[in-house]
């Protein structure tokens, strides 16, 4: 669907993005995540072709963006939907309507179809000024679907919700994309809505792409400490590889040997990565398959998201995550010494 090769685009303010190559593939979701003056938004309006960027390339459902006089019929395939949902001061069903009226089409049963479609039915003859937030979030959809659109730009869509409402129209609004196949680009500092609802996830921090892949391959596999930091990888430790057996990796950190499956080499110096999700802990010794056991001291218990983090120093800073009903257990503490352990599997190295 989406084909960009060689953008470098520079704002008044200096910024500049800089990308080789993103492709997006017909019926995908693909979330951009990355934090605040990334150039997210800069990225998805060039892609709305909004901005006037000349890059070397840029193909939108096998069309050439590039000269001016195809941009208008290229528009038409496409629906962009802002962070705020801005509505006009008239019913639900005449601002679904908007962009069937603007495009001079009759309304063939599409409105009709969108109100069924995101559950709004019940509101069709409501002023748009009596909406709750969630209520003009879904308005606003549906009047971003209601030209069956080929490709939908949704830029930090879902921002101002709370959470239980946020869930269920990123639930919602998953199926009806994947049911009418189509591709969606999202922009989003928030790796949750990214993961929700994602197929496919980039990472972009200061103009630059640094990753692209399935949200396993990026939260697991991250290719360098700038992604790791930013999906949440708090064990972050520098060491070398001493031996290897097959992909099984010996490496030193501060002393202590841990084992990683890695393509790396004998030699090479690493940044290990373990996610706090994947380190478990206990109060005992424990005879299982994982290869990575060490014994620590709780340094410091906090709340994480729906769990607790904990620190462990392990002569070296273990962080794991664990449930409330596992802290209460096993009464977990700041000072208690606990076993800590990972799977070979779970660690992943990154040659610096």
């Amino acid at each position: 669907m989406i084909k960009l090769k060689d953008l470098n685009f520079r704002l008044p303010s200096g910024f500049a993005l800089d990308i080789a190559s993103l492709d997006v593939g017909e019926g995908e979701i693909f979330a951009i995540i990355g934090p605040n003056g990334a150039g997210k938004t800069t990225l998805l309006n060039i892609l709305a072709l909004l901005e006037e960027a000349k890059p070397g390339a840029l193909e939108i459902a096998g069309r050439n963006a590039l000269p001016p006089s195809g941009r208008t019929g290229l528009r038409r395939s496409m629906s962009y939907l802002f962070s705020r949902p801005y509505l006009v001061n008239d019913t639900v069903r005449n601002n679904i309507a908007l962009p069937l009226k603007f495009r001079g089409e009759r309304d063939s049963g599409q409105v009709a179809e969108m109100l069924e479609v995101f559950k709004i039915t019940y509101l069709r003859d409501r002023s748009a000024t009596q909406l709750s937030q969630g209520e003009r979030h879904r308005v606003s959809l549906a009047r971003a679907f209601v030209t069956r659109p080929r490709l939908v730009l949704l830029d930090e869509p879902f921002s101002s919700l709370d959470a239980r409402v946020k869930e269920t129209i990123i639930c919602d609004l998953g199926r009806i994309t994947r049911a009418a196949k189509t591709t969606v680009v999202l922009v989003t500092q928030d790796q949750e809505e990214a993961l929700a609802l994602a197929d496919v996830l980039a990472v972009i921090k200061d103009g630059r792409l640094l990753q692209r892949g399935s949200p396993q391959e990026l939260f697991s596999r991250p290719v360098s400490k700038e992604v790791a930091d930013f999906v949440g990888v708090e064990t972050l430790l520098g060491g070398e590889i001493t031996a290897k057996s097959g992909n099984l990796c010996s490496v030193r950190v501060d002393g202590n040997m841990l084992e990683a499956v890695s393509g790396c080499a004998a030699g090479d110096s690493v940044l290990l990565c373990v996610r706090p999700e994947a380190v478990s802990v206990s109060r005992t010794a424990q005879a299982d398959s994982m290869r990575n056991h060490f014994r620590g001291r709780i340094t410091s218990v906090e709340p994480w998201r729906l769990e607790h983090r904990l620190s462990i120093d392990c002569g070296f800073n273990l962080i794991a995550a664990v449930t409330k009903r596992s802290l209460d257990d096993l009464g977990l503490k700041p000072g208690d010494e606990v076993f800590a352990s990972f799977k070979a599997t779970a660690a992943h190295l990154i040659k610096r």
